[in-house]
Formats: structure tokens, C-alpha cells, sequence
């Protein structure tokens, strides 16, 4: 191979990199804005907390809630990542082709509306209970998904480096975040008394946006956003000079 060529193929592969790393950037920063829009909108409009983030279904962040699954959708389907080694059947691509399936069908698949709402076509062609039964079904895909990434795929890889070990640190506790907050908010919905009892404190939604931030705080590590961030400041303070 002629070193024209070489370096052609690195440049092409230092591409590949950067893109993938934006990507995950992407997908993590619109984690990061969905319970932070949805907070701001409920404390800045006066609206009051909703019981759970798939509530605001029906409000006026409704269109913000879909549009943030479905983007997330989007950019999981699309994501390859790693290509597998011998022997691995946990893969990139299939675990964020899953996570996607379950962003698009909780975006899309809504629960019970409330009285004198319109449906919506699931609604209409299943049933509210189906499309209720559908949503929780995207959920726990979608979440079990980012638990994967976290505690799986992630943190495969070279670990002789301390910042590799210190990332994976990370990658585990918030993949423990997921994990504890989807088996929370199981307990809560079997334990009648004791979601009636924290009901005041929207228990539901703290951890749906607890596991959101987990899920979104991994991807943004990954995708080295500290190092993007500090890479504009140089160029802004290159610029200014």
C-alpha cells in the first residue's frame, strides 16, 4: 500500500470515529433535555409536576416528548458502533436497534388518555389498554437497551489505562441507575398503598428522569463530549486572538 493510500485509509478511519462520537453526543444530549424541558416547562408555566414523563403525553410538551423519543429512535437505528469479535452475540448495532424499537413504540403508543381526549391512531385501531400495554413494553426495550450498553458494551476494551477504568466505573453505576430505577418503578406500580403514598412526590417521573440522565450522562462520556466542548473553546479562543 503506498502511503498516499495509507493515509487516505486513516483519514477515512479518523472519520468514522469522529462521526460515531458525534452521534453518541447527539443522543446523549437530547437525554439530558427531555426531563430538563419538561421540568422547566411544568416550574416556568406553573403547570404542576406530571406523575410520570409519559403524562406529558398530554400536555402541551406532548409534540417535545414524541419528537425527543422519536429523534432518539432515529439516531439508535442508525448507530453501528463496534463491529463484533468472534464469539460476542451481544452486539452494537442489535442492542441499539432495540433501544430504538423501544424509544419509537413509547413515543408512539401512548397511555390510557384522559377523559374527552382524542385518541390517537394506535389507540383507535388497539385499544387504550393495548396501546397502554405496548408503551410499557417500549419502555422497559428501551431502558433494558441503554442497561446494556452501559453495563455490556461500553465497557469493553482495552482497561490497562486508568481512564478507561475510571470511565468504566461510570458506565457501571449508571447502568446500576437504569437497572434500580426500572425495578423502583415496577415495585411502585405493584405495590398499590405504597405509590399512593409517595403519589405527592411524583415518584414515577423521578426515576424515569433519573434513568434518562444515567442513559444520557453514559452516552455523552462515550462520545468524549468533554474533549468536543474543550476543542471549541480552543478554536473560540483561537479566534479571538
Amino acid at each position: 500500500m503506498t502511503p498516499s493510500a495509507l493515509h487516505l485509509l486513516q483519514e477515512r478511519a479518523n472519520q468514522l470515529v469522529q462521526s460515531y462520537e458525534s452521534q453518541r453526543r447527539s443522543i446523549g444530549l437530547m437525554g439530558f433535555l427531555l426531563p430538563a424541558a419538561l421540568i422547566g416547562w411544568s416550574i416556568g408555566f406553573q403547570q404542576g409536576m406530571r406523575n410520570s414523563i409519559s403524562a406529558y403525553y398530554y400536555t402541551a410538551m406532548g409534540s417535545i416528548m414524541v419528537g425527543t423519543l422519536c429523534a432518539i429512535a432515529v439516531f439508535l437505528w442508525s448507530y453501528k458502533g463496534y463491529l463484533p469479535l468472534p464469539g460476542e452475540r451481544i452486539t452494537d448495532r442489535a442492542t441499539a436497534r432495540t433501544g430504538a424499537i423501544g424509544a419509537a413504540l413509547t413515543a408512539m403508543a401512548p397511555i390510557v388518555p384522559p377523559p374527552g381526549w382524542p385518541q390517537t391512531v394506535l389507540q383507535q385501531i388497539f385499544g387504550n389498554t393495548t396501546s397502554e400495554a405496548l408503551h410499557w413494553i417500549g419502555a422497559a426495550l428501551f431502558f433494558g437497551a441503554l442497561s446494556v450498553f452501559c453495563l455490556i458494551l461500553f465497557v469493553r476494551g482495552d482497561t490497562s489505562k486508568p481512564r478507561k477504568r475510571r470511565q468504566n466505573a461510570v458506565y457501571r453505576i449508571c447502568g446500576g441507575i437504569i437497572l434500580s430505577s426500572m425495578v423502583a418503578i415496577v415495585l411502585l406500580k405493584l405495590i398499590p398503598g405504597l405509590g399512593r403514598a409517595l403519589a405527592p412526590y411524583h415518584p414515577v417521573f423521578w426515576l424515569e428522569a433519573l434513568a434518562i440522565v444515567a442513559f444520557a450522562n453514559s452516552w455523552l462520556i462515550k462520545g468524549h463530549a468533554g474533549r468536543a466542548v474543550q476543542a471549541v473553546v480552543t478554536r473560540m479562543r483561537a479566534g479571538l486572538r
